[in-house]
């Protein structure tokens, strides 16, 4: 006799899941979205891998105004994270598409590490622990503020990029670590760059995990949070690593670790968004070649270039089109090559 396996079993659920009128039809971004109720309140972080997931078709992610330059970048030391955040004059940089039913703004940057180079992620990926993590949020911009969109289960979203070891690391963190030796103790601030996120972020519209996980906070809250995890990574030196367990606590300790314990994924989904590359591995080799951006301007500045802050405005302002059937979207040809 043979046993049912874990594809059949999820597929026999989700016959169930489509008679019953008052879930939403599967393969809508509604059907994800109501997953929320049920397994928002489960903890995170937990550990994702290709094995055990659901493969699901979205609409492609669309990232706007992330190669704009901001008014300015500030780095603080809270004593528990680094955090990145950024102000605009005009429109900040936003997310569409994908699994998202509206826009999502940026809202900050933050980031977990370890005592050793062994551990430091929040996430693990096939079992394994990273030495760094990098956390985005995201909020629904109906919302108006994160703290706001805190309060809604389809508020806010953190993408969690894993940062990998590498002897030849990218420079994606080395603007950001510039300004370390200046928040060195608990409450400090500095000014970097200003550079766009593009210069930080790896952009990417497939190939990512989902799932809905509880955020518990120092002061005992909980929050309903969508993460995301992609497929592609950020990578750093051994000495770039360093820089963070050099910071202090706000008992003026080295802040040699801040991750979060894992968590056990129970029942919960975890969907597998638009696979595309190689499966072999959850996550996807380093490029050789630093990738293309595959942001593009949003209407509003497409409308009223004059917007753009000067750094944008000095090159050409003309604009291509974008995505492409190589499901890449056109770098806009105003926009300054970092």
């Amino acid at each position: 006799m043979e046993l049912p396996t874990q594809t059949d079993n999820v597929k026999d659920n989700i016959v169930k899941e489509n008679e019953d009128p008052s879930i939403p039809p599967y393969g809508t971004n509604e059907w994800l979205q109501y997953w929320s109720e049920f397994e928002g309140h489960l903890p995170s972080p937990i550990d994702v891998s290709i094995t055990g997931s659901l493969s699901y078709k979205c609409p492609e992610l669309k990232w706007f105004n992330f190669d704009v330059y901001p008014h300015k970048v500030k780095l603080t030391n809270t004593g528990y994270t680094i955090v990145i955040s950024s102000k605009w004059k005009t429109e900040r940089p936003y997310l569409e598409g994908g699994p998202f039913l509206e826009k999502h703004v940026l809202s900050q940057i933050h980031f977990h590490w370890g005592a050793d180079m062994m551990e430091g992620s929040d996430h693990t990926v096939d079992q394994r622990r990273y030495p760094a993590e990098m956390q985005v949020t995201f909020f629904r911009s109906e919302y108006m503020t994160q703290q706001e969109a805190l309060r809604h289960s389809d508020g806010v979203t953190m993408i969690s990029y894993i940062i990998k070891y590498g002897v030849n690391p990218d420079d994606r963190l080395s603007w950001v670590l510039e300004g370390f030796p200046r928040v060195r103790e608990a409450q400090k601030h500095t000014r970097i760059g200003p550079y766009p996120m593009s210069r930080l972020l790896p952009m990417f519209f497939e190939d990512y995990f989902l799932y809905w996980g509880r955020l518990d906070t120092a002061r005992g809250e909980s929050f309903v949070i969508k993460w995301l995890v992609p497929r592609t990574t950020l990578f750093a030196s051994y000495d770039q690593i360093r820089e963070f367990r050099k910071l202090w606590d706000p008992w003026d300790e080295p802040n040699l670790r801040n991750f979060r314990p894992l968590q056990e994924k129970g029942e919960r989904h975890v969907f597998f968004i638009n696979p595309h590359w190689c499966q072999y591995n959850s996550l996807l080799p380093i490029p050789r070649v630093p990738e293309p951006s595959i942001s593009v301007l949003s209407p509003a500045y497409m409308k009223n270039p004059k917007m753009l802050p000067p750094q944008n405005r000095r090159t050409e302002s003309s604009q291509v089109e974008g995505p492409t059937k190589t499901s890449q979207y056109n770098l806009p040809t105003l926009l300054t090559r970092i």
